[in-house]
């Protein structure tokens, strides 16, 4: 997948007084790639992400999201067997980061990305993180609102210059 502008956001977690959602959860690894893929295509297709990935593309980018995520905090939330909903965090370069975050089309604008994020945010809290990353394609408008309504706040490009 082409890289293209992305910009940094984070926030504290010391504050943290959005309420945490009671929301269960898979492991991500639990649930098959090629099913993870779909859920990634369809979630990129027609936004600013959309790239006209194949679903080989879509089964490389979850074999390195899935590679780099901290096992703990690689999750989807399913309808059934169907993956509606992917978050996942990593570390770079001591940073948690929530990378990505992916929510069917027809779960999007339900508060389903929100409560993922929000759960996400309670068990990095829980284990003892004190500050949370994200990194958003410039010009992902839901993204951007998404997470500056979490409290998230633009630090730069991403990745930073000085890397």
């Amino acid at each position: 997948m082409a890289d293209r502008p992305r910009s940094e956001y984070r926030r504290s977690l010391a504050d943290l007084t959005i309420p945490a959602p009671d929301l269960r959860p898979r492991a991500a690894r639990e649930v098959s790639r090629d099913r993870l893929a779909a859920l990634l295509l369809q979630a990129y297709r027609g936004t600013v992400d959309d790239e006209g990935e194949t679903h080989d593309d879509a089964v490389d980018a979850v074999d390195h999201y899935l590679g780099v995520a901290l096992a703990d905090h690689a999750n989807v939330l399913v309808d059934g067997d169907t993956p509606v909903a992917l978050c996942c965090v990593s570390i770079v370069d001591g940073v948690h980061y929530i990378d990505p975050i992916l929510v069917t089309p027809d779960r999007k604008r339900t508060g389903i990305g929100r409560g993922f994020v929000c759960w996400s945010l309670h068990r990095l809290r829980a284990a003892g993180v004190d500050e949370v990353g994200a990194a958003i394609t410039d010009g992902n408008i839901p993204s951007e609102r998404l997470f500056t309504g979490l409290g998230f706040t633009r630090i730069g490009p991403w990745p930073p210059v000085d890397r």
